[in-house]
């Protein structure tokens, strides 16, 4: 008889252990399905104050082109930049003096690569 009660007090051991271990990984998983989940909701709150930010770049952008158009920076250099000291009006350039002067320095600078390239 003592032995059958010792072999059930190892048989109920042995299944409280396996209880526990269940109860034990059942509360894990919750625990970590709870930390993926809040990571899940920061990872889409990132991604969407991304999307804002590049949409405010791209607005910043075109307004950038906008304000710096050589029209525009004459008309304004013309009005108030008329004898400051810093800049005169006169040196602001039109797109065709600017084509010229980039031209004949690329030039400038292609045969210049030439001579090295002979030597």
């Amino acid at each position: 008889m003592k032995e059958f009660w010792q072999s059930l007090n190892k048989f109920y051991f042995a299944n409280c252990i396996i209880a526990f271990v269940l109860c034990l990984s059942i509360v894990s998983m919750f625990f970590v399905q709870l930390n993926v989940e809040s990571l899940q909701d920061e990872m889409l709150t990132t991604e969407n104050e991304i999307t804002v930010f590049e949409d405010e770049i791209q607005l910043l952008e075109v307004e950038w082109v906008y304000l710096t158009r050589p029209e525009r920076l004459r008309i304004l250099a013309s009005r108030y930049l008329q004898n400051n000291g810093y800049a005169l009006a006169s040196q602001i350039k039109d797109e065709s003096q600017l084509e010229k002067y980039y031209l004949a320095n690329q030039q400038k600078v292609e045969t210049q690569e030439v001579a090295q390239l002979s030597f």
